[in-house]
């Protein structure tokens, strides 16, 4: 069996449990996120010491970034939701972009094709900005949502072939 088809199969039993066990599948997540970070953050604090008598200024903004990443680490592990917390502010940043793209170009436009596009940019970055709300309000959702889209791309990978293999 090739590498493509096991990773579907592993993506689509990881979607199963989201689904299944969503509330658990979230805090392992956060649990996940919070030790990287927390590895991330030592490993930053070190090197910004072990360099400081080369390059200071870099030094101690890896020192910076470092303990940010352990502060972040430990609210991962005991206090935030890092699943619902990540999409939600990922939502966010795409809502941003949606409403400043959907303003520019109502007001730039060169036709009403392009002004009404812009339109809809714009009403679906409001819709953005709902789904973040909603994704810190109901982190469970959002553990759902990610096992569906973690079972249809363990069903893309199974399934279908890819154009590379035909060429």
């Amino acid at each position: 069996m090739e590498f493509r088809k096991i990773l579907g199969i592993i993506f689509i039993l990881l979607g199963i449990i989201f689904i299944v066990y969503p509330m658990y599948s979230a805090a392992a997540v956060s649990l996940i996120a919070g030790i990287c970070l927390i590895c991330f953050g030592f490993a930053s604090i070190v090197k910004g010491f072990s360099f400081w008598s080369m390059m200071a200024h870099v030094s101690a903004l890896d020192i910076l970034i470092g303990i940010c990443a352990v502060l972040f680490g430990f609210l991962f592990i005991y206090k935030i939701d890092a699943l619902s917390f990540l999409s939600a502010y990922l939502f966010y940043l795409v809502a941003f972009v949606l409403i400043f793209v959907g303003i520019f170009g109502i007001f730039f436009a060169i036709d009403t094709t392009s002004r009404l596009m812009s339109i809809l940019i714009l009403i679906l970055g409001f819709i953005a900005t709902y789904l973040a709300a909603f994704s810190i309000a109901q982190p469970l959702y959002v553990a759902i949502l990610v096992g569906i889209g973690l079972i249809l791309e363990g069903l893309s990978l199974f399934l279908i072939n890819p154009v590379i293999d035909r060429i």
